[in-house]
């Protein structure tokens, strides 16, 4: 399992459109409209790196009134 996070800009005012539209694809398991030098925080998870990178590329980065995004893939986690 691969897992990243995706720090997204959007257009101005677009921040909820852009976390309803992402809360309906599958691997996206949790979004977040966040202030300071991003709008949304997603936390994605698929099965191999190239299904998350064609996650990214083709369905993510492409939606419209997304005007950027950042990804790190989590090397390691804990959850408590």
């Amino acid at each position: 399992m691969v897992e990243a996070f995706i720090f997204i800009n959007t257009e101005i005012g677009a921040e909820d459109e852009v976390m309803e539209t992402l809360s309906k694809i599958p691997e996206v398991k949790e979004v977040m409209i966040v202030y300071g030098p991003y709008d949304v925080v997603a936390k994605i998870q698929s099965d191999t790196a190239e299904n998350l990178r064609r996650l990214v590329s083709e369905k993510i980065r492409k939606m419209a009134k997304i005007k950027s995004t950042t990804t790190l893939i989590i090397a390691k986690s804990v959850v408590k």
